[in-house]
Formats: structure tokens, C-alpha cells, sequence
């Protein structure tokens, strides 16, 4: 192993170090974690270990690598028996590459803080030279064959109703005991899902949350809503996919007999006219214009198109809704 190597690997190592440092520091001032998009919340969400200690075991981790670093530059000429730099190198770029393929094959979502560390480990084993890559490389790839080949469908049940709420960027409580939650899914950019905010009851028959896949800046809701402004886009996505699910609106409802699934306008549109007990409005040739259920599908003319896809745009082809929209960053 070459000298000037070693001396960037001990560099790298230390960089990370202060890195990782820098992250523990935001969680403790803080309570949760630095990261550029909504990955690094889903992985918490899903994951046992608080990130204080997650992040406290990586310090550790990299502490222990810049050591071994120095101490392998010291003693090139007197190398020691046993190569525990190799170990220590090895055994991280496996700890990634399950941590790795748990988000992309489980959980479909990739934390961005994640990836930057992921990245420091496998330059440091490129650096410390090609039979350190002939041994990890394998082991790495075993780790994301076995990921890919195992199915992992029942994770959705470990999706408990506190992480759907983490998911909820509005609820509308029920003065009822909470029998029955209602979730619905949707985008911003969705006309049909637009249309089922603007038709969404008034009926007090269940709590409801309101679960959107992307950042809402400016839409036109129901009112009695209570905000929250660290709700998960990427958690209503991630549910979605474990669901099979590629189209929005979702309305998801959770009672005593256990969950219901309705996809699309109509059916949606139809399962809030029952629920509440409602009259559909008589059919007339020209709707009014201010009837949020007149030319829906509750009136029995069922739109061609019911969603939008969750990761293409889709057309609007009705009018937008009113001004007034309630800003949400």
C-alpha cells in the first residue's frame, strides 16, 4: 500500500468524521436530522434505532478507520499480522450495501445523507487498492443479490397509523370517538384530485387526513383543517408503492373491520356521497358553476380518465379551482 494512499484515506476518513459530527450536532439542537429531500425522514420512520445513535455508531465507525489509517502509515515497513484496516473496510462497504439496498428495494426511496456516506466508504476501499476491491466487491454484490431476490411485500405491514400520519399535511378531526380514518391520497397538479378536495364532505362521520405526494404551495381545501408543515410527500409515495398503487386520488379508510381501498374520482366521489348520506343533486343540462358535485361522476357520467399517474403530470382539462388557496410550503 502506497504512502500518499494511506494519507488521503486517513484525510477521507477524518472528513467524514466531521461530517457525521456536524449531523449529531443538528439532531441534538434540533431533533432531527440534516437532509436535502425526504428520504433521510422515511428511513427514520421505518428503522428502530433513533439517527442520534445511527449517526453516533457512523462517527465511531470512521473515528476507529482514521486510527487505523495512521497507524498503517506508521508501521508500512512492520505490517502487522493481521490487516485490520482490510476488515474495517470491508465491513463498512457490506454495513452500506444493506443499509443501500433497503431503500432501493424496499422501501423505494434513497436518503440523500445516506448516499454521501455510502460514497466516502467505497473511495476509501478503491484507495486502498485492488485486492481490497477483490475482496469486497463480491461481498457487496451478494449483499444486493439476496436483497433482490428476497420479497418484502408484507413490509406494508409494519406501516403503523402513526407513519401515515407523518404523511398528513392536514386533518380534519372527528367530535366522534375516532371509529373511523379516512386518507387521502393525492397530487397538487391532479384536476381529479382537485375535484374530490373541492366535493369533500362536511359530515362529521370520521377523522380525515389529507396525504399529498408532493409539496403543496397553493391549493384550494376544505376548511376546519389543522396544518402540519412536516408532513412526508415521500411517505404517501412510498405507501402508494408498497400498494401497487401508480394512480392518484387514493382515498385509504381504516375502521373496526379493517381498511378499504378506493381508487379513482368516481368511486371516491361515491363512497363520500354514501357515507354521509347524501342526496346527489338532480342532473341538469347546464351544472352550476359553483356546485363542487355538479358534472362529477356521483352524477353517473363517468369521466374517461379517473387518476393521474403518481409520476407523470396529468392534463388538466378543467378549469381551475378558485383563488383563495391556502399557501403551504
Amino acid at each position: 500500500m502506497k504512502h500518499p494512499a494511506l494519507k488521503i484515506m486517513q484525510w477521507g476518513a477524518l472528513l467524514a468524521s466531521g461530517v457525521i459530527a456536524a449531523q449529531v450536532a443538528m439532531i441534538v439542537a434540533n431533533g432531527k436530522p440534516f437532509c436535502i429531500n425526504d428520504g433521510c425522514g422515511i428511513v427514520e420512520s421505518l428503522t428502530t434505532v433513533p439517527p442520534l445513535v445511527v449517526n453516533l455508531a457512523g462517527l465511531l465507525y470512521f473515528l476507529v478507520l482514521f486510527a487505523a489509517c495512521r497507524l498503517e502509515v506508521r508501521s508500512r515497513h512492520h505490517r502487522p499480522g493481521f490487516d485490520w484496516l482490510r476488515l474495517l473496510l470491508t465491513l463498512g462497504l457490506v454495513a452500506e450495501g444493506v443499509l443501500l439496498s433497503y431503500q432501493v428495494v424496499v422501501i423505494h426511496t434513497l436518503c440523500s445523507y445516506c448516499l454521501g456516506i455510502f460514497a466516502m466508504i467505497v473511495l476509501l476501499n478503491l484507495l486502498y487498492g485492488w485486492q481490497q476491491i477483490v475482496l469486497a466487491a463480491p461481498l457487496f454484490a451478494a449483499v444486493i443479490v439476496a436483497f433482490t431476490a428476497l420479497n418484502f411485500g408484507p413490509t406494508l405491514l409494519t406501516l403503523q397509523r402513526q407513519s401515515m400520519d407523518a404523511g398528513s399535511m392536514a386533518v380534519r378531526k372527528s367530535a366522534q370517538p375516532p371509529v373511523k380514518q379516512r386518507y387521502l391520497f393525492f397530487s397538487s397538479n391532479c384536476p381529479h384530485c382537485r375535484r374530490v378536495l373541492e366535493a369533500l364532505p362536511g359530515c362529521d362521520s370520521g377523522a380525515l387526513h389529507l396525504n399529498p405526494i408532493d409539496r403543496v404551495k397553493g391549493l384550494t381545501l376544505p376548511g376546519n383543517l389543522t396544518y402540519s408543515d412536516g408532513y412526508s410527500p415521500a411517505l404517501n409515495r412510498l405507501v402508494l408503492s408498497l400498494l401497487d398503487i401508480h394512480e392518484v386520488p387514493v382515498l385509504l379508510v381504516r375502521d373496526e373491520e379493517g381498511m378499504t381501498l378506493l381508487e379513482g374520482e368516481k368511486r371516491i366521489l361515491d363512497f363520500f356521497a354514501k357515507d354521509c348520506h347524501r342526496q346527489a343533486p338532480q342532473t341538469s343540462e347546464a351544472p352550476a358553476a359553483d356546485n363542487p358535485l355538479a358534472g362529477m361522476s356521483v352524477l353517473g357520467a363517468e369521466p374517461p380518465q379517473e387518476g393521474c399517474n403518481v409520476d407523470l403530470d396529468c392534463q388538466d382539462k378543467v378549469a381551475q379551482p378558485g383563488t383563495g388557496a391556502r399557501p403551504h410550503n
